[in-house]
């Protein structure tokens, strides 16, 4: 993310949590969704493997 200029807010607003509830999910505490991972790869172009 960081090489990207993606913040956390940002990926917060694309998959609709809350900020706390995206980091959580980004530091691997909790899995995104099939659902979230689909958006994040469709509106920001990241890679699916790079997500799970």
């Amino acid at each position: 993310m960081k090489a990207n200029h993606i913040k956390q807010q940002q990926v917060a607003k694309i998959i609709g949590r809350s900020l706390s509830a995206t980091n959580r999910k980004i530091n691997n505490y909790t899995d995104f969704t099939k659902r979230e991972i689909q958006k994040l790869h469709d509106l920001l172009n990241i890679p699916i493997d790079v997500i799970i």
